[in-house]
């Protein structure tokens, strides 16, 4: 994945006033693990060159405008937490995601050329890409949890962290010359929002939506990667 510029993710978070005592959890465990998985749907990310110039080893021409766009794909995650109060934990979430290219979408045509073959796009075309991105995630930070009652919480977090990722296109339109297959390490964030649900004193249920950012632009190439996340975990304290 790749980017024109880079842009710095900052996130905030404002609390207000509440009434805090969490009853989905036994507060004498302070840690907790938690399993699950889910979808993951990416966002369309911008290709653009402005200049002629050879990245991944694909050699494009100037003025090349469009986008890629993706396929859903899952995410499989893992959940260790630290409770510092009633309402605040510290958490460090792990994730696997597997996803496919869809299409390369053509506002400006261009060339690429790869390992001799030249793919050559016209302007306002589509193009089916055979490719995929799978990534590994690691991101820090707080949690705060808010009680609707003795079984659900609203539960708030974000955090910061890393992306190591396989970015792969193997054709684009039936030709090679747009093909390429990086190894790629870069800044990641995310931000979430769902519902903790109580089994009981030791477990609980958490749906939780999550918005998905990983600095991955290339200058003069492509923008930075962003996804929405929708996943279920099962969460024990001990």
């Amino acid at each position: 994945m790749f980017f024109i510029k880079k842009r710095y993710f900052f996130s905030v978070i404002f609390l207000t006033s509440f009434s805090l005592s969490a009853d989905t959890y036994s507060v004498n465990d302070k840690l907790y693990f938690g399993i699950g998985g889910g979808i993951i749907s990416p966002t369309d990310v911008e290709i653009k060159t402005t200049v002629a110039q050879t990245t991944n080893n694909v050699s494009f021409s100037a003025n090349i405008d469009g986008e890629f766009e993706f396929d859903n794909g899952y995410q499989i995650t893992g959940l260790f937490g630290y409770r510092l109060s009633d309402s605040l934990s510290f958490e460090s979430e792990i994730g696997y995601s597997m996803f496919d290219y869809d299409k390369l979408n053509l506002k400006v045509g261009g060339t690429a050329t790869s390992g001799g073959v030249t793919f050559t796009g016209s302007a306002n075309s589509s193009h089916v890409v055979d490719g995929s991105i799978s990534a590994f995630s690691m991101v820090f930070g707080p949690s705060f949890d808010f009680d609707f009652n003795r079984k659900v919480e609203l539960v708030l977090g974000g955090g910061i962290g890393f992306s190591s990722y396989t970015d792969e296109i193997k054709s684009v339109g039936n030709s090679t010359g747009l093909s390429y297959n990086e190894d790629r390490t870069d800044f990641a964030a995310k931000l979430k929002g769902g519902l903790n649900y109580s089994l009981d004193s030791k477990s609980f249920i958490q749906g939780d939506y999550g918005f998905n950012f990983v600095d991955s632009s290339i200058e003069n190439y492509t923008d930075d990667f962003t996804a929405h996340s929708f996943n279920a975990k099962f969460v024990i304290n001990f």
